[in-house]
């Protein structure tokens, strides 16, 4: 077993009264938190006999402002490496094995606190954001991926939402209005999921990854850098199992640094509309970054659409006899004290 204690992120700074009327952003004194341990679980079922090498790549929980790891400890503790993505930086937990039996598990279990991310002025954000928008790294938040276009239509439509706006705040909300007003949320017709922007276009339904898809592309191509974000809802309950994934998206604003939205949440409650332009609340872990990952070690097959499930290949092909599963339990412990 192997057990890594994570060090504490100091405390927000102060919320902009100003920037927090102009937005309905919540304010940092009546900030939320969950507090929670949470296990990643992964059984590999039936390898193939004669398998020779075994690749498992598994995401692993980041640190930032708004989300504190306290505690992770990994099973097996041994025999894999963590490492990071070249164009996102995120975490992973690599596993190399030689001559795999005939199954395996892994148990990844943290004890975690997410605070609500309420964005803030950005003079009180770390260090590590405040890196984040230098141009080079905000330049890769303004191209096109496989399924994230920017094609002829995105900008023409791009153009036509944003129109009369000035200023990029401006832009976002009306970009947020627009898919907000304009799609659905519906898991029954064939293609939700994949985070296609042209199929969202097409059809205007979807689940939160076809939302966050077309805010993205909508963003990008009127000249605001945005990102994608993959995590595991928490659900209000003390204890459950999530069965899926959540997603959402940031954009980058010169004044505020990077601004969170959801938008397929406040489409399921409407209440929390002006809410989720600019707030997050705390039922959610967030695990990656980005679209079309290249892991490393670099795997054999195409680049991850996004990246939250385990990839795993059987001497360079993909795998998929596997069962992954999520669970959640609400500590109480007041964070960093026994």
């Amino acid at each position: 077993m192997k057990k890594t204690v994570l060090g504490f992120i100091g405390v927000f700074g102060l919320f902009s009264f100003a920037l927090a009327n102009m937005l309905g952003f919540t304010n940092a004194s009546a900030s939320q938190e969950r507090y929670v341990e949470f296990d990643y679980d992964v059984t590999l079922n039936k390898i193939p006999q004669g398998t020779n090498g075994l690749n498992i790549w598994l995401p692993l929980m980041p640190e930032n402002d708004y989300q504190v790891v306290e505690e992770m400890v990994i099973e097996p503790g041994n025999g894999y490496t963590i490492t990071s993505d070249k164009a996102y930086d995120n975490k992973i937990i690599h596993y190399a094995l030689n001559a795999p039996q005939a199954s395996f598990h892994i148990n990844v279990r943290y004890k975690v606190l997410r605070r609500e991310y309420a964005n803030q002025s950005y003079d009180h954000r770390s260090a590590n954001n405040k890196n984040s928008g230098s141009p080079q790294e905000l330049n890769k938040y303004l191209q096109p991926s496989r399924l994230v276009t920017i094609s002829p239509r995105v900008k023409e439509l791009a153009l036509k939402i944003t129109k009369g706006k000035t200023g990029t705040l401006d832009k976002a909300k009306a970009i947020y209005d627009h898919v907000f007003e304009n799609v659905s949320y519906d898991k029954t017709l064939p293609g939700w999921g994949n985070g296609d922007t042209e199929r969202v276009c097409d059809l205007k339904t979807g689940n939160c990854t076809d939302f966050h898809s077309l805010f993205i592309s909508l963003a990008r191509a009127s000249g605001i850098p945005a990102k994608f974000v993959m995590g595991v809802p928490l659900t209000e309950e003390r204890e459950g199992q999530p069965r899926g994934y959540h997603c959402w998206a940031e954009f980058y604003d010169e004044q505020l640094g990077w601004v969170p939205v959801d938008i397929s949440e406040a489409w399921k409650d409407k209440s929390k509309y002006q809410y989720f332009f600019g707030n997050l609340n705390p039922n959610r872990l967030e695990f990656t970054q980005g679209r079309d990952i290249v892991l490393e070690p670099a795997q054999k097959g195409e680049p991850l659409n996004y990246f939250l499930y385990p990839y795993i290949e059987a001497d360079g092909k993909p795998f998929y006899d596997f069962e992954v599963s999520f669970k959640f339990r609400e500590q109480f412990k007041q964070l960093g004290k026994k």
